[in-house]
């Protein structure tokens, strides 16, 4: 099967936080891209809906960068997020 992504994923292993409109919720970004990231977590959210993820910043990865993004699908183990914003370079 062809990749189609525009931007390649890094495998990577941060903990990361993300929120809905109410709460706060923990996962671990195991791959990123400038499009989103995967997020394994045991919370389930259904597709379409709107979050803010704190991500490492590409230029200090001390610090975070929080992107709204928006979950486009679910598996067992986590989510996946697209950006609705541009990850900075």
């Amino acid at each position: 099967m062809k990749n189609i992504r525009k931007f390649p994923r890094k495998n990577c292993s941060e903990t990361t936080f993300f929120a809905t409109e109410t709460m706060v919720f923990e996962g671990l970004i195991k791959n990123i891209s400038q499009e989103g990231v995967y997020i394994e977590s045991l919370l389930a959210l259904p597709v379409g809906k709107i979050i803010t993820v704190t991500v490492p910043s590409p230029r200090n990865k001390k610090q975070v960068i929080k992107i709204e993004s928006r979950v486009v699908w679910i598996n067992e183990n986590g989510f996946g997020v697209h950006f609705l914003e541009q990850m900075p370079t």
